[in-house]
C-alpha cells in the first residue's frame, strides 16, 4: 500500500516538474529582451563626441537597429584663404569623395559612422563603417567605451589588427558666447 501510494506521489510529481517546465519555456521568451541594443550598455555611446583633433563633434544616435554617426559640428565649416581663392568663404565640402555626385555635399550634417551593434559579450560596438573626408575612404570599424566620456573608435582594413585607433571625448553642446566653442567636455 505503501508503495502504491509512493508511485503516486511520484507520478504527480513528475507531472508537476513537467507542468512548471512548460510554463517556464512559455513565459521565457515573453520575458527576453527583444534585442541587446535595448540594454543600457549598448546606448553608452549614444551622444556627442568630439573627436580627438578637436575640430569636430559627432554626434551618435541610434537609428532602428544600429548606432550611426553624423557630424554636427566643425571648427572651420568653411574655406579659408590657404584652400584658394576659388574656395575661400564657401562651406567646407566632402571634395575627396569617390562619388563624383556627392563632392559638392556640405561635411556639416555628413553621416561618417554606421552599421554599429552592441556585442554584449565583448561590451563594443561592431559591424560598423566609418568614412574618412580627408581621404575619402571608407573603413570598418569597432568601437569601445573607456569609460562613460571616453570613446576609442578604431578603423581598419580587413581585420583588426591592421588598423588605428582615435579617442573622442563626450561633450555637452551648448550656444557659443562671443568667439567661444559650441560645447563643453564632460567631466
Amino acid at each position: 500500500m505503501i508503495w502504491a501510494r509512493l508511485a503516486r506521489a511520484s507520478r504527480l510529481m513528475v507531472l508537476i516538474a513537467w507542468v512548471l517546465l512548460l510554463l517556464a519555456g512559455a513565459i521565457a521568451p515573453a520575458a527576453a529582451d527583444d534585442g541587446v541594443d535595448d540594454l543600457p550598455a549598448a546606448s553608452g555611446i549614444v551622444g556627442d563626441w568630439l573627436v580627438e583633433s578637436r575640430d569636430a563633434v559627432i554626434r551618435i544616435e541610434r537609428v532602428g537597429d544600429q548606432y550611426q554617426g553624423t557630424i554636427l559640428w566643425q571648427l572651420h565649416d568653411t574655406y579659408g584663404p590657404q584652400d584658394g581663392p576659388e574656395l575661400n568663404g564657401k562651406i567646407v565640402t566632402d571634395r575627396n569623395n569617390p562619388d563624383p555626385a556627392l563632392r559638392g555635399q556640405p561635411l556639416t550634417g555628413l553621416h561618417l559612422l554606421k552599421g554599429l551593434h552592441y556585442d554584449m559579450a565583448d561590451n563594443k560596438w561592431v559591424g560598423g563603417r566609418v568614412y574618412n573626408s580627408e581621404n575619402g575612404k571608407t573603413y570598418n570599424c569597432i568601437v569601445r567605451l573607456r569609460g562613460p566620456d571616453r570613446l576609442v573608435l578604431r578603423g581598419y582594413i580587413g581585420i583588426s589588427l591592421l588598423g588605428g585607433n582615435t579617442t573622442w571625448t563626450r561633450v555637452t553642446m551648448k550656444s557659443p558666447g562671443q568667439g567661444g566653442l559650441p560645447y563643453v567636455i564632460d567631466k
